[in-house]
């Protein structure tokens, strides 16, 4: 963001504001009941079971920060509103507002002078947590990232896998599945999916969704760290996991996983990467956040990853960006 002046850094104090309007605009269903036809705020008042004065200060809102058009007394949806905010699209984001919005996010970052002074959260339940209730809700609700990052990947290995006749894929961590589900389309795959067993039952239920081929899918409950993780695997799927711990930690992570991998098998990597120039800003502020949610992690560098690799037996194998996402794509071969 270029702060040129008070009014940005008053758009800064007021964020909490807008954030709060769109998550409640979300939970009420407000963008959905326009779409329907109710544009009037005692419309959509009497749609969301609320009172009209206090619907048409929120439509205001939701004016203000763009999501709504206003003309007269009736309300518009703008594309962009239609598009991502409407449930039922295929794009819908609405969802994402259960993580970015919910109250883990929203309670942590009220503490994040605490947590700066700590070097690491202080909140009593956090991302490390054993069967933290957060990561239910996280397998839910992050479809609408995850199902463009595993198709992005899915093309990344395209040639990893045409080469053999047969593929074991471990996903690490897998919440919703949505990675390992879409390489396991491809039917040369068999897929291991791990994660904590709370999280396993939100996985399942993608599974059913997405109609996979339960033959072929195998679920391993536990911590990543204490479970086996039944190898040798051709490719290994961890995404968004690293930056939840410090570097040592990382490191022995690596080093598990390339133990679990077979000879010319290859590590997949999806995540946040830091550069000291701040040109990847996203990855900055993630940083933050996992500051305020877990004791030491942090959004790491391509130099730290290179690092691991070589210590964990692995040949580097590719960095790729994202499309239209601040996260990164790192490859790591098993000689």
């Amino acid at each position: 963001m270029n702060i040129q002046g008070p009014q940005e850094i008053m758009h800064l104090m007021q964020g909490v504001q807008a954030t709060g309007i769109l998550r409640t605009a979300i939970e009420l269903g407000v963008f959905g009941e326009i779409a329907k036809g109710n544009k009037t705020a005692d419309g959509v008042a009497k749609a969301i079971g609320c009172k009209e004065r206090a619907t048409r200060i929120l439509l205001d809102a939701c004016g203000a920060l763009g999501l709504v058009e206003k003309k007269g007394s009736e309300y518009a949806l703008p594309a962009v509103t239609e598009q991502f905010l409407v449930p039922g699209k295929p794009t819908y984001m609405g969802e994402l507002s259960n993580l970015f919005c919910g109250d883990a996010l929203w309670n942590s970052f009220s503490r994040l002078t605490d947590a700066v002074k700590n070097d690491g959260t202080v909140m009593h339940e956090h991302a490390e947590t054993p069967r933290y209730h957060f990561w239910e809700m996280f397998a839910r609700s992050t479809a609408a990232m995850a199902a463009p990052a595993a198709q992005a990947l899915d093309g990344h290995l395209a040639d990893f896998f045409a080469k053999r006749p047969k593929a074991r894929v471990l996903d690490v961590a897998a919440g919703s599945g949505l990675y390992g589900f879409t390489l396991a389309k491809r039917p040369n795959v068999e897929l291991n999916v791990l994660d904590w067993p709370n999280v396993l039952v939100e996985t399942r239920d993608w599974a059913k969704k997405l109609q996979v081929d339960a033959s072929r899918v195998k679920y391993i409950e536990g911590n990543l760290f204490e479970v086996g993780w039944q190898g040798p695997h051709d490719v290994i799927v961890m995404s968004h996991i690293f930056h939840h711990f410090d570097a040592p930690t990382c490191e022995g992570l690596m080093k598990k996983a390339a133990a679990a991998l077979a000879p010319g098998g290859r590590i997949a990597i999806h995540e946040f990467v830091y550069d000291a120039e701040l040109k990847n800003p996203v990855a900055a502020l993630f940083s933050i956040t996992m500051l305020t949610t877990t004791r030491h992690g942090e959004a790491f560098g391509a130099a730290d990853y290179s690092r691991w690799f070589e210590a964990a037996g692995l040949r580097a194998a590719g960095m790729h960006p994202s499309v239209g996402m601040p996260t990164t794509f790192l490859f790591a071969d098993k000689p």
